[in-house]
């Protein structure tokens, strides 16, 4: 768990993100996508896990 996360809550974080937990595991972008559509994840804010993977999840939804 991070820094401000509550039990059951995730957030995925880039590879080299500083708040990324110790020994987190690496994920697929594919993977990466398919935590954050879980109840409770979310894209880490201060790296590039926002920028990037929040806009593909709309993707293909029109």
């Amino acid at each position: 768990m991070g820094p401000g996360e509550r039990p059951g809550q995730s957030t995925v974080h880039d590879m080299a993100c500083r708040n990324a937990p110790p020994l987190a595991s690496e994920l697929t972008t594919l993977e990466a996508l398919d935590a954050l559509e879980r109840p409770g994840a979310r894209a880490c804010e201060v790296c590039d896990a926002a920028a990037i993977l929040v806009p593909a999840l709309g993707l293909g939804s029109s």
